[in-house]
């Protein structure tokens, strides 16, 4: 039996404000020798916007630390060293760290994020030090950091194994590149720009509060906001017809601009998020839905922020790059379509590398049980 012992986060860790740069001082970004990354608020890619080199009169923070992101109240474990962008604090464990107590952490800290957004930024820093948490410990009351390495990597191995067994019921275990894939990602196609209106019927969804869909019981219908992470759903709930928005669409949040694709008919949280339908229902598919969705964050990420947030009447003067076939101003479904499946199988192929890599790293830890 498990023995838990509540702690106060103060008395495990400080938390700091960071000196923010902007990302015009990055030096040579993401470049693949780099050794810094530049960490801002976005929940995407572990708080990762971009990597660095070495910048010159900025302290950078050291690595075996967390962020949280000020926007979302999202917490990420700094493996390396990391500079950051505005509104960033870093969290400093007053004990010896490694990946996996880091990611047990990690876990506890996410319970915190919505009670951090729940009060003003002035506030975060003390509400975290006097938060309590129940943490493992040993006979001695001591925290067991030990029970916390093997408890992650025995979670690791479940999941490696359901990994597995879901690339091969789907089929994507087939992940090497074929030669035509290596061609596709070879390939330089020829880009035009489109109004973004003339490609896409825009629509405002519904606005389906939180405090709606509290009492209801869980079911299959997403529940969508405009947050980042796990494709922008909250989660799953059974909701009347009348506030469902139809699927197989590219779905903008309103006022953060997260761009994602949504498969299934869906539920939204304001109607300040925006749907845009495909006008040529031919090719809808949603290897081609999600080429699009790639294009239109890229063209409007830098342009909408929280403070001039994307609209109805604002997209319609804008435009995304889109490939056409050669000598024409037909767009290149083919190529968009064959381009997706490539970066999937590469996807895939980089997390069957790291489940590999993990396998062999957390076997010794779980012998020594």
């Amino acid at each position: 039996m498990v023995k838990y012992k509540e702690f106060k986060l103060g008395d495990l860790f400080e938390i700091q404000k960071v000196k923010g740069i902007n990302k015009s001082k990055l030096v040579n970004p993401n470049i693949s020798t780099n050794e810094y990354d530049y960490v801002t608020r976005t929940s995407l890619n572990n708080g990762i916007e971009s990597t660095t080199d070495f910048v010159c009169d900025v302290p950078y923070n050291e690595p075996n630390t967390f962020s949280l992101g000020l926007l979302q109240m999202t917490f990420f474990y700094r493996e390396r060293s990391w500079y950051a962008g505005q509104f960033v604090r870093k969290i400093i464990p007053k004990f010896k760290l490694n990946t996996k107590i880091a990611l047990y952490f990690n876990t506890i800290f996410s319970r915190l994020s919505k009670v951090l957004l729940s009060v003003l930024v002035r506030h975060v820093d003390n509400v975290f030090r006097d938060s309590k948490v129940r943490l493992p410990v040993t006979d001695a009351d001591e925290i067991d950091f030990n029970y916390m390495e093997q408890y992650i990597a025995e979670l690791e191995q479940q999941r490696f194994a359901e990994l597995d067994s879901y690339l091969k019921a789907t089929g994507l275990n087939d992940y090497g590149l074929t030669d035509e894939d290596k061609k596709i990602l070879a390939y330089k196609p020829i880009f035009q720009e489109f109004k973004i209106v003339d490609l896409f019927n825009v629509v405002n969804t519904h606005s389906i509060l939180k405090s709606q869909v509290a009492n209801l019981e869980n079911g299959n219908v997403p529940y969508l906001t405009a947050a980042e992470g796990n494709n922008a759903v909250l989660k799953y709930i059974n909701c009347p017809k009348e506030w469902i928005d139809e699927g197989n669409c590219v779905f903008i949040g309103g006022k953060t601009m997260v761009v994602t694709y949504q498969e299934k008919d869906f539920c939204s949280n304001d109607s300040h998020n925006l749907a845009l339908y495909f006008k040529d229902s031919r090719y809808k598919s949603p290897l081609i839905q999600q080429y699009f969705v790639g294009s239109v964050r890229k063209a409007l990420s830098k342009k909408y922020s929280w403070d001039d947030s994307i609209s109805k009447a604002k997209i319609r003067s804008d435009s995304v790059r889109l490939p056409v076939v050669s000598n024409t101003k037909n767009l290149d479904f083919n190529y968009m379509e064959k381009y997706i499946r490539a970066i999937e199988k590469l996807t895939i192929a980089e997390a069957v590398k790291y489940k590999d890599r993990e396998i062999l790293t957390t076997e010794s830890l779980i012998n020594k049980m």
